[in-house]
């Protein structure tokens, strides 16, 4: 069924068009994702289907009944509230329904006769719809998703204004996580969220119960959460089958076939206009008039346009260091009664490429200000090795002056002349006027693409970088991994972009309980060792309750319990993707039977292809509810 539907969208702001026509078909439980380059109106299709912003024309249409939630939507908190109950503030209407299940019960402890008949079928009533919104586990729900989101318990009464941008932003998804509208819409949710949240977040949606629609230049978010791809470039989308990977490699096949037809009808252009011009005036000049004319009626495909990127330079980078680029001998660092690292040592040889992991508030950013000179250790010393010249990129306080152009910038920084200023800053797509635009009046992503250029000009041979991806685009991302695997020099790193990390390093450091624990390979192999440690911790308390037979038999049927419970959800779970793919199949099968979906060409294929895709999932969901039956009718034997 389709809950979302926007069709021929226009936006513009002033003299530039963001949105071209764009449109979008969203069916029930879809998880969409959303990309394409930094200002390409990806925020704003979001804004215009959320009603945040209007569209110059275009319909948007939303299923009758179909709530809404987007995150910029939600209103302003009295700073005064705690975070508590700013987020219960999702639960409004079944805080009301309690308050009156309160009021009925009060009443009739003081009814009698045909008003104490009245009220309590009153109160079961609202009893009834109050158990089915589940209400009396609206706390418990708001409590895991706050944990989730990296919140203790005792964040709960601090006051919203003592929370940073950061943590305001991962409180207000909180708030909407609890609501569960029927349609949610989420703008880069993985900002400001460390991998550990990140990775219960993409839990939380693969299992929401809604339809989904997210903005993200996480890939790895993007693989794990997305069922359906949709690019927005030059104004206009197009929808891929499947995750992040898949649509990369649907969209270089497109790509592919485009750039080929597009040359074959270059070359038929060419011939023909070369036998037009020979035989216009001859005995074939007839011919040359009819082919003039087919030219004339001819649609042009248009080129292939190759997507512009940061191009990021090495070759100011060395790796002429000593063997030992830095070592840092039992560092301590507090705030407070906040230990960060106690007591810590830390070698970095030539050559080593190391990301830093930790949940957030764990001291990933102050040991980078500590190893490069910025904030000094409570306790022990940093040494620098010879020759070492670091490349420091901060997470947010860059070094610029905000009253400079950009090409001010560049010539105060650099012994470079203005035409080399203007070609750098061409590089990372600062062309024409904008190089004469104030560093104060930069966006996000602008200040790091800067940030980056002078990261690269300043040159150097250990590079220590601190979320270099936020605020960039996926092409931005890509750009990084490309100038670092160039890099001949030593790198440490901090992100929380998983698959940025798996292409860069290999080598991880995890602060631990204010120590530094290392692990022999990239993030992918510390997300297994950290697994793997955790199941053998769980097997351990698993093994020392076994001990006790009454235990272990409460044990034995709890866990039969939760497997028989396990098993029907997954039953449901498939039952429903079933209904939905029949469902799918059948409007797909309608679209084939109609002679008017020959006449567009990329029509006709991208239907054949989900066909043949639909049908695909259709023989796999079968055969995983025969295979969830059979376990189901063995549990049940047992």
């Amino acid at each position: 069924m389709i809950v979302l539907q926007a069709n021929r969208i226009y936006k513009s702001f002033g003299h530039i068009q963001v949105l071209n026509g764009a449109g979008l078909v969203i069916n029930e439980n879809e998880r969409v994702g959303i990309v394409g380059p930094n200002g390409c109106g990806k925020s704003t299709l979001l804004g215009c289907i959320s009603g945040n912003l209007v569209p110059d024309s275009g319909m948007i249409s939303v299923a009758a009944s179909r709530s809404v939630g987007y995150m910029q939507q939600l209103p302003e908190v009295d700073p005064a509230r705690s975070a508590w109950d700013a987020v219960m503030d999702g639960y409004h209407d079944l805080l009301k329904q309690r308050q009156t299940l309160a009021e009925l019960a009060r009443m009739i402890s003081e009814a009698a006769g045909a008003d104490l008949e009245r009220l309590m079928e009153r109160y079961a009533q609202v009893n009834e719809a109050y158990e089915r919104a589940n209400g009396y586990a609206c706390e418990a729900n708001a409590r895991r998703v706050l944990a989730g989101l990296g919140f203790k318990p005792e964040h709960f009464s601090q006051s919203w204004s003592s929370f940073s941008g950061g943590e305001k932003t991962r409180l207000n998804l909180a708030r909407l996580l609890i609501i569960k509208p029927d349609i949610l819409l989420l703008d880069e949710p993985t900002n400001h969220l460390d991998i550990d949240a990140v990775e219960w977040l993409e839990n939380f949606l693969i299992n929401y119960r809604g339809t989904l629609l997210v903005v993200s230049h996480d890939r790895r978010f993007l693989d794990r959460v997305a069922t359906r791809i949709v690019e927005i470039r030059n104004g206009e989308t197009r929808a891929y089958p499947g995750n992040y990977s898949e649509y990369l490699k649907l969209k270089a096949q497109d790509d592919l076939a485009a750039r080929r037809a597009y040359e074959r009808q270059q070359e038929y252009i060419r011939k023909t206009e070369e036998f037009i011009r020979r035989y216009k005036a001859g005995v074939k000049s007839k011919q040359a008039r009819g082919r003039q004319s087919r030219l004339e009626r001819m649609e042009r495909l248009e080129a292939v346009k190759e997507t512009r990127s940061i191009s990021l330079a090495t070759s100011r980078f060395n790796d002429e260091s000593a063997d030992i680029v830095l070592s840092a001998h039992s560092i301590s660092k507090s705030f407070g009664e906040h230990q960060i690292l106690q007591e810590s040592n830390l070698v970095i040889r030539r050559g080593e490429r190391i990301a830093i992991v930790g949940p957030n508030g764990c001291g990933k950013t102050t040991l980078l200000k500590m190893l490069v000179g910025v904030m000094p250790p409570d306790t022990g010393e940093v040494k620098r090795g010879s020759r070492v010249q670091i490349g420091y990129l901060a997470q947010e306080d860059a070094d610029h002056d905000e009253n400079r152009t950009l090409l001010d910038e560049l010539l105060y920084s650099f012994d470079i002349t203005r035409e080399e200023a203007r070609s750098h800053l061409g590089r990372m797509l600062f062309s024409g006027d904008q190089a004469f635009k104030r560093v104060g009046e930069l966006s996000g992503g602008e200040q790091r693409r800067l940030a980056l250029l002078k990261l690269t000009l300043a040159g150097g041979n250990f590079l220590v970088l601190d979320e270099p991806t936020n605020h960039l685009d996926i092409d931005g991302c890509q750009a990084v991994e490309e100038m670092l695997a160039e890099f001949p020099g030593t790198l440490l790193i901090v992100s929380h972009d998983r698959y940025f990390l798996d292409q860069v390093v290999d080598e991880v450091i995890a602060i631990e309980d204010g120590s530094l624990i290392r692990y022999q390979g990239n993030y992918s192999y510390y997300q297994q060792k950290v697994d793997e440690k955790r199941r053998r911790e769980a097997e351990a308390v698993k093994e020392k309750r076994s001990g006790d037979p009454r235990l272990k038999a409460r044990l034995q049927e709890r866990e039969a319990q939760k497997r028989r419970r396990h098993l029907a959800a997954q039953l449901q779970e498939v039952e429903e993707l079933i209904g939905w793919l029949e469902h799918r199949k059948a409007e797909l099968e309608e679209l084939l039977s109609n002679p008017e979906t020959y006449a567009d060409g990329d029509l006709i294929r991208d239907c054949s292809r989900q066909f043949s895709l639909v049908n695909q999932d259709l023989t796999a969901a079968f055969a995983e509810w025969e295979h969830l039956m059979e376990l189901i009718e063995l549990q049940d034997k047992a």
